[in-house]
């Protein structure tokens, strides 16, 4: 007999919204979601409105990502129960003339929004129904969103680590340095103070560029001076990150859901923005192609490091690891988890 002590629980945020995926992604034809070690399934109704349902039919538990919809409505592939947008089994095809429908015919249903390219998800806990609105992302004003260009990669880690990993800017010369570009030996890799930007739900700051030559032909593009070259980070709680590069007059940004799958797997999605080459079809093209391939570049790089971090969850307070300024951001995301996910002193 094992004398080991169970694992503790695996503790998700609840009452807030996830990015759960990119609106591309949800179709008429149902789709499998992986999330909070469940499985659930997203598809699109005949008013083209995004849903999110129960994995898993109310009858034999047959898994519903591989049903199809008819007349909007969800059908299971193994009997045929029929569910509507709200979850209730609306037909069950085997049902003698005198039986009615069970009252406990039903899935449940997530409440979502769509904004900045992506579907949000409010996952309850104590509160079944929203109780603040999706945080609004300033940095994107005056720029458009290119589907063409968004992303998807399966980090192997706890997304709180993949979190930590796409608000810091300080790996980023001694990781991608050759992705990205070139670091001179003497560069000057020292990071000035910083302010952080924070709130209830967020935590915002800005860092120089200390990537120095842009790879490929996107140099053309991407020039300014000392004071117009600078990364922004932003993240909202309890999975986006905002990555902003910002060029002179040129900027581009992610939105990035870092979607928990299980304990040791992320899935990474990100819509992707731009205030140029809108209007130029060959030339949007090709960035939109640049953009997704240095972007899973970086990522593959990225993976290589977060999959064997330990510990494998991020601890909010009272970790062993040795931590400087330049980890202001990363400390400010802790607090931010912190206050949510840990109850008061009492």
């Amino acid at each position: 007999m094992s004398t080991s002590s169970p694992s503790a629980p695996v503790t998700w945020p609840r009452d807030c919204w996830y990015g759960v995926g990119v609106s591309t992604a949800f179709k008429a034809q149902p789709h499998t979601i992986r999330f909070l070690g469940d499985q659930l399934v997203g598809y699109r109704d005949q008013q083209g409105e995004a849903r999110l349902v129960q994995g898993r039919c109310a009858h034999r538990g047959c898994h519903l990502g591989g049903g199809w919809l008819e007349g909007g409505e969800l059908v299971c592939p193994y009997h045929g129960w029929k569910y509507g947008a709200d979850g209730v089994c609306n037909r069950i095809p085997a049902l003698r003339p005198e039986e009615s429908i069970p009252a406990g015919a039903r899935i449940s249903t997530y409440q979502l929004q769509e904004k900045y390219g992506l579907v949000w998800a409010w996952v309850p806990g104590e509160s079944p129904v929203p109780t603040y609105a999706i945080e609004d992302i300033p940095e994107l004003q005056g720029m458009h969103h290119h589907p063409k260009a968004d992303i998807k990669y399966l980090f192997g880690g706890h997304f709180t680590r993949t979190i930590e990993n796409g608000i810091d800017p300080v790996h980023a010369p001694f990781l991608h340095g050759k992705s990205v570009g070139q670091v001179s030996a003497d560069a000057d890799l020292t990071y000035p103070d910083f302010d952080v930007v924070n709130g209830d739900r967020i935590a915002k700051a800005r860092f120089p560029v200390k990537v120095e030559k842009i790879s490929g032909l996107v140099r053309f593009f991407l020039k300014g001076d000392a004071d117009s070259i600078y990364k922004e980070f932003r993240f909202i709680y309890p999975n986006v990150t905002v990555p902003l590069n910002r060029f002179g007059s040129l900027a581009f940004a992610s939105v990035m859901a870092h979607i928990p799958y299980s304990e040791s797997e992320t899935l990474v999605v990100a819509t992707n923005w731009r205030n140029f080459l809108a209007r130029t079809p060959l030339l949007c093209g090709w960035f939109d192609r640049e953009t997704m391939k240095t972007g899973l570049k970086i990522l593959t790089e990225d993976n290589g490091i977060v999959q064997d971090q330990f510990p494998r969850v991020v601890r909010y307070r009272g970790s062993n690891e040795v931590l400087i300024k330049s980890d202001g951001l990363v400390l400010e995301f802790r607090r931010v988890m912190r206050r949510f996910m840990e109850p008061p002193p009492h």
